[in-house]
């Protein structure tokens, strides 16, 4: 199995494919990459490299000292220069958009594209109290219907605090310095996130943005709305030049 010793942690990924350009997956909150792997096929019909990865403490990336949302996107970073990749299309889902937009707000070089599908970039109360109230449980090792390994539960915790960490320390305002084409996906249905309201805020301040809301789609369009999502990435990455038409 691939792993990348980057010093403090070792983060597990899976790879298809060379080249200094990448389409990469960040996994969701408590989640991790695996799912991916099974996109591979179709991604690498349009990009040279494909890479998915498991956030620290979580899937068979091993526990670390600290956790912490600038941590996570710091480790993004440097697994791509460990892995000798100059720049990705960033697609995070759901926690995972989370971490690609702070990836591009502290390493705006190394984003050809980013694509946020059922994120946010702020919550409101009721939605910041639901976040923490799921990294509570967690010690748990229950949260709704999920089961967290015990190895996991740092790590969960952490991301859980972060996302509701949203409402005081929103990163709306840092949006703005993001100048990378950046494609953001919702569902006008998601009980998740509330709706697509945090991703028409992302719209309004990410200059250099695509907003598309399916109005019967859930959470994770990528997944549910697999074929649209597909196409609307290629189109939007053909428009922006980042591959060939």
């Amino acid at each position: 199995m691939p792993y990348a010793d980057l010093g403090d942690v070792t983060i597990h990924y899976e790879e298809s494919g060379d080249g200094p350009l990448a389409f990469v997956y960040c996994h969701g909150l408590g989640s991790n990459g695996d799912g991916f792997v099974d996109e591979f096929g179709f991604w690498r019909q349009h990009f040279d490299r494909v890479l998915t990865w498991d956030n620290r403490g979580l899937g068979r990336s091993s526990r670390a000292d600290d956790y912490s949302l600038p941590l996570y996107a710091s480790d993004l970073a440097r697994l791509l220069d460990e892995r000798g990749i100059q720049q990705a299309v960033a697609l995070g889902v759901s926690w995972g958009g989370v971490v690609v937009q702070q990836f591009a707000i502290d390493h705006g070089e190394r984003c050809a594209a980013i694509i946020i599908d059922s994120s946010s970039s702020e919550v409101n109360l009721a939605s910041s109290e639901g976040w923490y109230r799921q990294g509570e449980d967690a010690p748990s090792g229950r949260v709704g219907e999920r089961t967290i390994e015990p190895q996991h539960r740092e790590s969960f915790i952490a991301s859980a605090r972060a996302v509701a960490g949203l409402r005081e320390h929103p990163l709306t305002q840092r949006l703005s310095g993001i100048t990378c084409p950046a494609l953001i996906v919702a569902g006008g249905q998601d009980t998740v996130t509330g709706g697509a309201g945090g991703s028409v805020i992302m719209a309004r301040n990410l200059p250099n943005s695509r907003l598309h809301i399916f109005q019967d789609g859930t959470h994770a369009i990528y997944a549910h709305k697999r074929d649209e999502f597909r196409a609307l990435v290629i189109e939007f990455c053909r428009e922006q030049g980042i591959i060939a038409a």
